[in-house]
């Protein structure tokens, strides 16, 4: 957490502040001092800090010392030095006495209501007890015997009384008033005076200590009940005057005076580990209460009121499009910034979470999970350390830390199935399994990138390490023990924040602060968060306070109001989320998104001034999304002489092939108002793109334009309205249609198109998810091959001496009379034929695979192996061919290029040619070169003249892309290649996707063909994708 002071109220006629409490439900702050002085204020929403409300309130004489509210029944309760009793109730904006009690005899140290609200108890300084009801009545007295008392505490479930006496002694009575037990207070030494006591009334693990008392000698001591003996003594080394629990009891607010007459606030964890100090200016401290949310810290000094903003550090993480955040004490929202779809997972004891990408590292107490952006479990691990800290890369490293130690952890992803680990010391060196022992100097923060670690340590030192051998690259020294680190896009520079706000930019390696020299001065003194941009390593936004920096190369641009913890920093717009805010769900305004300077410099010039200016000024401040801004400035400004011209310019600055070419389009256009239509639909205005193609008379441009965005409701529409159109249009539609439906599984949706459209394999598909075998029995009967198969009995009859020839309706005589092994010759025979004359493949591999059931049913097993390959061959062939994803298909197409030596000669150049095609879309250049070396042997005069057109152009070098490594040479090598370059291994792979199986126990094997496939791809299949056999 991060705590700065915000505001200061002035009491009037100077009357010294002696006690504060603010309440949580409505807001109102209570206001004691002397003279009887009593205030209730209330603070505008919003953060503004200015008064919405501001009320005296006349019944006290003498210095008000104690004030609490009634949060159950919004009732105020005061006591003044002379023993008066006020409770206050609110009506009509105004504030009444409902009840005055004076017991004439002593004054009242402390007072607490329950945590129904429905009893209150009051504790004097003469040792009387009274507790009343919430409607004035007096439920019980009591007298306890002794020195006095000091200060009173209900126990969260209101059955128990916890007093403290003036000696220091602690007291249980339960809600009657009969004595229970004295409370021991070990760990507390003689007998010292007691200031306060706060017990959390609300829900909390059973681990975590909920009592603190407080003594002036400025000692603490936790506990989680009254009967506990191993409590937590915390010295604050300071005069203790006031102490309370933030709203849900994970944070300590302690007030004191140091010995040098310093006013402090020390924060604490639970268990007494202390995170913060808060200097206070002014002269005596009094009092101190927090706010609503914990949000704001009110404390009470001489006359005045001092706030201070407080920045809670949450748990969460921004990768991809996702927000993930810590909404409840045992959940993790997942959130789409896009769709604003949100998902909840119950995640308990979440201590810190990381992303980056498309994964997300979460810590618990016994677990560390990765999750993808949708909330999904991708992989999970059990841990032993205590974790207090993680951090990942996009590599798909995760790293989590203890105070000692530190884990590295590769988890497990669809292109690396199997995870590693190692656990290392806080100074880098690996640690050996049941190897243990207590650091000194303790790891208090962590960041990755691709390439390099940071590790922050109490001491003020900074080691970096290399993600890619994990050995220690320097050391680097702050005064202060640090409380983030980050490293930017290119690991060149790092930021690190101190405890007290302090921020230092710092080369990783090889600069002025590496080797181990100390870190220079500070270049802001109150950031509470950074940022590094993406994609630019100068670039770097600060969080000071309530205002966001923008620094570029350590200089700073003009601030901007800003309270969103920081999410993303790329093309020069920052993202920050407001988690202050989310109270129940994220909405999408808690998300804020901030620009530059230069990118708002960038579009008033281009909206104010003109194109030319713009681009000399982006020429100076060079950046691609600047490059893009101007492009598409000159395109919404059509009119101006060289807007295409400026257009085409920037897009080439940009690196933009796809706009250099919607350019080139936009030129060869003779009309201005198709030019207007298709920069229309550029920016996504389609029914303004739409509607100029009506105005000039070119409806068939308005259907192309929706058929390419898939909007063929609307395609429906605009072709009833065409006089040309044909049938064969409108079937078209309604197939598309029936397709839509069928991703959405609305079976009957799509039946009622696939009829309209007469489409009958659609038919066949909805028709066995509906179970419908009426109704796919007479789909089947009135098809032309169910009609082929029906013929008459005398044409079969008469072709009973041709029973040599290889052809289907022998092979089906044959495998009727139980000739199973001449109808598996004659098809495998009949499969080489239709082969040979390039036929379609997929006929070719139904012939190969009938082959193969024959052979087996016959048991000739070496026959049906024969078959089996001939036929994956073909399968290969046919993806190739087929494959709608251009990642799966490059896949295939390397399987293909192994699958070859089993495919027909007249085939080869139908499957070069498709590899071709294949590599050359995936810029696979080093593949599509052999191919189109083996197709210069058949037809020279076409392929060298491609080959030379292309290679003119672009490297026989495949493009970068995902990698895997071989599991027998450890090389890295892309995931679609069907066999290790290294050692020249052929990995077998999956017959849906063509992706190699490197990891056997994720691997499905058939056991009729002896295909393999990933065990997720069968999840909606009911039969194997090679063969077709009926899955178990």
């Amino acid at each position: 957490m991060f705590i700065y002071m915000s505001k200061k109220i002035a009491i009037p006629k100077q009357s010294n502040v002696t006690c504060l409490a603010w309440n949580h439900s409505s807001g109102y702050i209570a206001v004691g001092g002397e003279d009887g002085m009593l205030k209730v204020l209330k603070l505008e929403s919003g953060g503004s800090g200015n008064l919405s409300m501001n009320l005296s309130l006349e019944g006290h004489t003498g210095q008000v010392c104690v004030a609490i509210w009634n949060e159950v029944f919004q009732k105020l309760t005061t006591s003044d030095e002379h023993g008066v009793i006020i409770v206050w109730m609110l009506y009509k904006g105004s504030w009444y006495e409902e009840m005055i009690n004076n017991r004439n005899k002593s004054t009242v140290t402390s007072m607490a209501w329950g945590s129904d609200g429905q009893k209150i108890c009051i504790a004097y300084e003469d040792g009387a007890v009274i507790v009343g009801s919430v409607d004035g009545s007096r439920v019980w007295g009591k007298d306890i015997k002794g020195p006095g008392l000091s200060a009173v505490q209900w126990s969260p479930d209101n059955s128990l009384l916890l007093f403290a006496l003036s000696n220091g002694e602690l007291h249980l009575y339960d809600d009657q008033g009969n004595f229970m037990m004295p409370v021991a207070s070990n760990g507390v030494p003689g007998s010292m005076e007691i200031v306060t006591m706060d017990w959390f009334s609300l829900k909390a693990p059973p681990s975590r200590p909920i009592l603190v008392i407080s003594y002036t000698s400025g000692l603490l001591l936790l506990m989680k009940n009254c009967t506990e003996e191993e409590s937590v003594v915390v010295d604050t080394k300071m005069k203790i005057i006031d102490c309370q629990w933030n709203h849900n009891g994970t944070v300590l607010a302690v007030a004191g005076e140091t010995q040098d007459q310093t006013n402090v606030v020390q924060f604490f964890n639970p268990h007494g580990e202390h995170t913060r100090t808060l200097r206070v200016p002014g002269g005596a401290l009094r009092a101190l209460s927090w706010e609503q949310r914990s949000l704001r810290l009110a404390i009470a000094i001489d006359c005045f009121i001092y706030f201070a903003n407080v920045k809670p550090d949450h748990k969460y993480a921004f990768y991809g499009n996702t927000l993930a955040f810590v909404s409840t004490a045992d959940t993790v929202t997942f959130w789409d910034t896009v769709t604003h779809q949100s998902w909840i997972n119950h995640v308990p004891d979440v201590i810190d979470m990381c992303g980056v990408d498309e994964y997300c590292v979460i810590a618990t107490i016994t677990t560390l999970i990765i999750s993808n952006q949708q909330g999904i479990q991708c992989d999970a691990k059990a841990i032993t350390i205590p974790v207090a800290y993680v951090t990942i890369n996009s590599k798909a490293i995760a790293v989590a830390a203890s105070k000692e130690s530190f884990l590295v952890w590769k988890f497990s992803t669809p292109s690396r199935p199997r995870g590693t680990e190692q656990m290392y010391h806080a100074d880098g060196s690996i640690m050996t399994s049941g190897e243990g022992g207590f650091q000194d100097d303790t790891i208090c923060c962590i960041t990755c990138s691709d390439s390099h670690l940071l590790i922050g340590r109490d001491s003020g030192t900074i080691l970096l390490f290399s993600m890619v051998n994990f050995k220690k690259i320097t050391t680097i020294s702050l005064n202060a023990k640090p409380y983030k680190l980050g490293l930017n896009s290119n690991s060149s520079k790092l930021f690190a924040i101190e405890q007290g706000g302090a921020l230092h930019v710092l080369e990783a390696a090889g600069g002025a602060c590496a080797g181990g020299a100390c870190a220079g001065a500070a270049l802001r003194r109150d950031a509470w968060g950074a940022r590094w941009a993406a994609d630019d390593a100068q670039l770097l936004a600060v969080a000071e306070k309530a205002r966001l920096y923008v620094l570029r190369d350590s200089q700073p641009e003009e601030p901007l109001a800003v309270n969103g913890y920081l999410c993303r920093f790329k093309e020069l717009e920052i993202t920050t989320a407001l988690l202050d805010n989310i109270t129940d769900k994220c909405t999408p305004q808690h998300i804020v998104r901030v620009e530059v300077k230069s990118l708002r410099d960038t579009r008033q010039l281009i909206e104010k001034v003109g194109l030319k200016e713009a681009e000399n000024f982006i020429k100076d401040n060079p950046h691609p999304k600047l490059w893009l801004l101007l492009a598409e400035g000159a395109l919404r400004q059509l009119e101006s002489a060289t807007a295409l011209e400026t257009a085409e310019t920037a897009f080439v600055r940009r690196g933009d092939y796809a706009g250099v070419r919607f350019v080139a389009r936009l030129n060869a256009l003779h009309s201005t108002a198709l030019k207007r239509a298709e920069i229309l639909a550029y920016f996504r205005d389609f029914d303004a793109a739409e509607q100029i193609y009506h105005e000039e008379d070119r409806r068939d441009l308005a259907i192309a334009l929706r058929k390419r965005l898939g909007h063929w409701f609307r395609v429906v529409e605009l072709l009833k309205m065409s006089v040309t159109t044909t049938d064969a249009q409108v079937k078209q539609a309604y197939s598309n249609i029936g397709d839509y439906y069928i991703d959405r599984q609305n079976w009957t949706g799509a039946l009622e198109y696939y009829n309209m459209s007469n489409n009958k394999e659609g038919l066949k598909k909805c028709y066995m998810a509906l179970e419908d075998n009426e109704s796919l029995s007479k789909l089947l009967t009135g098809s032309p091959r169910h009609a082929k198969e029906k013929l008459p009995k005398q044409i079969t009859e008469d072709r009973s001496d041709s029973m040599q020839e290889p052809s289907f309706q022998n092979i089906t005589q044959l495998k009727e009379s139980g000739q199973l092994s001449q109808a598996a010759a004659m098809a495998f025979q009949l499969a080489d034929i239709e082969a040979s004359k390039a036929s379609s493949p997929w006929r070719i591999k139904k012939l190969y695979v009938l082959a193969g059931l024959l052979f087996r049913q016959h048991g000739s097993e070496g026959a049906a192996s024969r078959s089996w390959r001939a036929a994956r061959a073909q399968h290969w062939l046919c993806a190739a061919l087929g494959g709608p994803r251009a990642d799966h298909a490059l896949r295939r197409a390397a399987r293909l290029c192994l699958a070859l030596p089993q495919l027909h000669p007249a085939q080869h150049v139908q499957a070069w040619c498709t590899v071709a095609i294949i590599s050359l879309q995936a810029r696979a250049f080093d593949l599509c070169s052999k191919a189109l070396i083996k197709l210069e042997s058949f037809n020279p005069e076409i392929f060298e003249n491609i080959a030379i057109e292309i290679f003119t152009r672009c490297k026989p070098k495949d493009a970068r892309g995902n990698k895997v490594e071989c599991p027998h040479c450890q090389l890295g090598i892309p995931d679609w290649m069907a066999s290790c370059p290294g050692c020249s291994t052929e990995f077998p792979g999956c017959v849906v996707s063509g992706r190699p199986l490197l990891a056997p126990h994720t691997t499905w094997t058939c056991n009729v063909c002896e295909a393999h496939a990933q065990h997720h791809e069968l999840v909606l299949r009911h039969s194997c994708p090679m063969c077709h056999t009926q899955l178990a």
